[in-house]
């Protein structure tokens, strides 16, 4: 198995490591935390140190590295540490956990988290850094730009557009055709049957614009 480094210790590295496990194509080295503690574990995996040590873990021989900092609205962090990484020479290989549905002629870009009994059905993209999260649906024909994050069983029906570094709430429900903008966020259990404009934040059955982000 390929050697792996992650990099965040909160909730979304639980989810991230049990897909890991799932697949058994890595072998979880540690975690690397900003605030750690000295033998601290999670799901029995040490915290290594912060992220000062990457450059040693990276010399050791560990070339891949996996960003398990989730996003809820907020991909700042996402994006500073995914060019650090990239900075260092670590590849972020693409985690899909073995319970999901992929379909053919998909698109799938790096440091991506497809979570379980997620679908992607035919010809979507899931472009870099992007998360696919627990039960989440796309339907054929989508584009998931890069640091979005698609929520906990959300359905994104087919041939929709969603910008760069967008929330879409769990259990939303985006209509076929709509095109959602850039960095905007949909707050949970929406309905969305038109399109939203970038830097916003929507919500509401129909999901109207509340305010700008």
């Amino acid at each position: 198995m390929k050697k792996i480094v992650l990099v965040g210790a909160g909730g979304h590295a639980l989810s991230v490591i049990n897909s890991i496990q799932s697949n058994q194509e890595f072998e979880i080295v540690g975690i690397t935390e900003l605030g750690y503690v000295v033998d601290e574990e999670v799901l029995g995996y040490k915290i290594l140190g912060n992220d000062a040590i990457l450059n040693s873990i990276f010399d050791s021989g560990v070339k891949y590295a996996f960003i398990t900092v989730g996003s809820i609205g907020n991909t700042a962090l996402r994006e500073k540490l995914y060019f650090m990484l990239k900075s260092k020479g670590f590849i972020l290989p693409a985690i899909i956990d073995n319970s999901s549905n992929i379909g053919s002629d998909v698109w799938l870009g790096a440091g991506i988290y497809i979570g379980k009994n997620t679908v992607v059905n035919a010809k979507s993209t899931i472009r870099d850094m992007a998360i696919v999260n627990t039960g989440a649906i796309i339907e054929h024909g989508c584009c998931i730009n890069e640091f979005t994050h698609i929520g906990p069983g959300a359905v994104i029906c087919g041939d929709v557009k969603i910008g760069a570094s967008t929330h879409v709430g769990a259990n939303s429900t985006v209509i076929q055709g709509v095109t959602i903008g850039d960095d905007s966020i949909i707050g949970a259990g929406s309905i969305v049957v038109y399109d939203v404009p970038s830097k916003v934040i929507a919500y509401g059955n129909p999901c109207k614009v509340v305010r700008n982000k």
